[in-house]
């Protein structure tokens, strides 16, 4: 009796310990404003996000999962392409020296001759050959599309790009760990944790995660392959501005909206692309481009494309 007595008590310590621990996280989240409007994007069950269409699973990292969708890309309608960018890449990747013109020659030989019976019992016949040559010749056009995949495959084969930069990427072995230590609670001692404080939880771990990738932004440098959907937000008589909100954007406070921003040279647009990139709208691209700056001021990654498809 005694010892059920003694587990009683540490088993009250535990629960007291745990919702002091958890008050202390609502108050403190609510003191920094942080968490404001935060919860409406908690739609279904404690804990678990919005299930997207196609979404990554979650044993896969979100590099992997971008390159791999970018890998099976079968041939390319081009919306965008520098030429410039492409023209200046091209001989810097492809080393070797490569044919200007083919050549195909193919030989053919002839014959002709006569024959002649003598007395009706032999017939010689006389041939003559003649051979003829035929040279077809082939000029090696590089076009701004062939060599633009040549420079893809280089950067893709040589892991000389970053994946990913549009995934907000969450480690939730923690937020598991929590739930499943709320549902022992319930399970062995019949004590329910209130909804607002498991939601609370969650979303200051999704909040951390936002702030830890934010910070990385200001980072990142060099190719990056993006593969999402942008908003048409600008287009003047120089450039077209696509624009795409980050999802870690959700988790932050309203005045840290985090966009990746596209600026294209609109002498490097397609037919395609006038057609199909009109103000306002918002079409599901692929972009290999360059990062050109970070604003830490605006929270806006600017990148400068070299293929948009």
């Amino acid at each position: 009796m005694q010892l059920e007595t003694v587990q009683l008590i540490i088993s009250g310590m535990i629960v007291l310990t745990t919702m002091i621990l958890l008050r202390a996280v609502l108050e403190l989240s609510a003191r920094t404003g942080y968490l404001e409007g935060r919860i409406a994007w908690i739609e279904s069950p404690i804990g678990a996000l919005p299930a997207r269409e196609g979404a990554r699973p979650s044993k896969v990292s979100a590099a992997e999962w971008k390159k791999e969708a970018i890998l099976k890309t079968g041939p390319k309608t081009f919306y965008y392409l520098d030429e410039s960018q492409v023209k200046d890449l091209y001989p810097q990747v492809v080393q070797e020296l490569e044919p200007t013109r083919i050549e195909k020659r193919e030989s053919k030989e002839a014959r002709g001759g006569i024959a002649a019976k003598l007395f009706n019992l032999v017939q010689p016949k006389y041939e003559r050959a003649r051979s003829e040559e035929t040279t077809e010749i082939y000029e090696v056009e590089r076009t701004a599309p062939i060599m633009y995949n040549k420079i893809e495959w280089y950067f893709l084969e040589g892991d000389k790009i970053t994946f990913g930069l549009e995934e907000f990427e969450v480690d939730d072995s923690s937020i598991d760990e929590f739930l499943s230590t709320c549902d022992k609670m319930r399970e062995k001692f019949n004590f329910e944790i209130p909804d607002d404080l498991q939601e609370h939880y969650i979303s200051d771990k999704y909040t951390d995660a936002a702030f830890e990738q934010l910070d990385k932004f200001s980072h990142i440098s060099d190719y990056v392959a993006i593969q999402a959907k942008f908003s048409v937000s600008g287009i003047s008589d120089e450039v077209y501005i696509l624009t795409f909100v980050h999802p870690i954007s959700v988790h932050l406070p309203p005045s840290d909206e985090v966009r990746i921003q596209l600026t294209c040279v609109k002498d490097y647009m397609t037919p395609s692309g006038i057609s199909t990139l009109k103000q306002d709208r918002s079409v599901k691209i692929t972009c290999l481009g360059k990062v050109v700056s970070w604003s830490d001021e605006n929270k806006v990654l600017e990148i400068s494309p070299l293929a948009i498809y």
